[in-house]
């Protein structure tokens, strides 16, 4: 029985899809998030390979779920910096948990069609999805970053992830801290900066978010740094009009 694929192919602000089924309304984005997964499930994308396509790199995932019933019809949706939620395709998770748009079914000589993601993507872009049973009982979500703005010094790494178009937006992540630990937090664009005083989360963690635009500037350059006992890391990003850029 020869297998079917099903290509999604994800651009800056589009799907290229095929028509759903689906009749579930727009999920909530407040509630949109892992901390928002069905109790005992979850949803990982899963890099199967990257190449170039028109000049750009295209990275392809597969979306794998558990802790989910397998006898559900469910709808694969996509949410990307913004714009709204959109359903992208049918979906149904197979015995291995992998998201397929039609289960194979030898008996009826019916094919598995799996579903093969491939995105593009600027740097810190997130690439959000969730699957949704009909019902919007069930719920899981995932996100992949494929090319992350990052960097490390010794235990501590810090990222960013784009928020909002044209990095109006972004979060900031920084994990290997020690606990409790003390920090000094400055934060620069173009000629504002600002320096403050933070404490790590119990876990060793920090996160912000930063709004980097400056009145009066079409576009410009932020920075973010973060000083403790353990380490001293920072990112730099570009905001505003042409900042943002297909890797």
């Amino acid at each position: 029985m020869k297998q079917m694929r099903l290509a999604l192919l994800v651009a800056a602000m589009a799907w290229i899809i095929p028509p759903t089924s689906t009749g579930q309304a727009v999920p909530d984005t407040k509630e949109w998030g892992d901390k928002f997964n069905t109790p005992g499930a979850t949803l990982v994308l899963k890099k199967t390979g990257q190449d170039l396509l028109n000049g750009h790199t295209a990275v392809a995932y597969s979306a794998f779920a558990s802790g989910l019933p397998k006898d559900r019809h469910y709808a694969l949706w996509t949410w990307i910096v913004g714009s709204d939620p959109q359903p992208v395709a049918d979906a149904y998770i197979n015995n291995d948990g992998r998201v397929v748009n039609v289960l194979g079914d030898s008996q009826h000589q019916v094919a598995e069609d799996p579903i093969d993601l491939k995105v593009f993507a600027g740097k810190g872009e997130p690439k959000k999805i969730a699957l949704i049973s009909d019902d919007g009982q069930l719920h899981v979500f995932a996100q992949a970053v494929p090319f992350p703005i990052e960097a490390s010094d010794g235990p501590c790494r810090i990222s960013g992830v784009m928020e909002g178009p044209a990095y109006e937006a972004v979060a900031v992540f920084v994990t290997g801290l020690q606990p409790k630990e003390d920090l000094l937090v400055d934060t620069q664009s173009e000629s504002e900066n600002a320096q403050n005083k933070a404490i790590a989360t119990e876990g060793g963690t920090y996160n912000s978010l930063i709004l980097p635009f400056v009145k009066g500037k079409p576009s410009g350059k932020a920075s973010f740094r973060v000083t403790g006992k353990s380490c001293k890391v920072g990112i730099a990003f570009p905001w505003g009009a042409g900042s943002y850029q297909l890797q």
